[in-house]
């Protein structure tokens, strides 16, 4: 994905994503011990937010990044 829309339209796609996940984490039973694999879920939406409001907002240009030579 290139586009920044995109990505911050994917970005608060997560963070509804994580507020029902922890939502129904905590407010549902543990049932056969798949609990852990759904908070550890819930923390990798996370990162990945935060990654992409990162590249929508900040948006990575590699351009920036040159050297100038004297």
């Amino acid at each position: 994905m290139d586009k920044p829309n995109t990505e911050k339209t994917f970005a608060w796609i997560n963070v509804v994503a994580i507020v029902i996940g922890f939502w129904v984490y905590f407010g549902a039973a543990k049932v056969g011990g798949i609990d852990a694999w759904f908070n550890a879920l819930n923390y990798v939406n996370i990162v990945l937010a935060i990654v992409q409001f990162y590249i929508g907002y900040h948006g990575v240009n590699h351009s920036s990044h040159t050297t100038h030579q004297a």
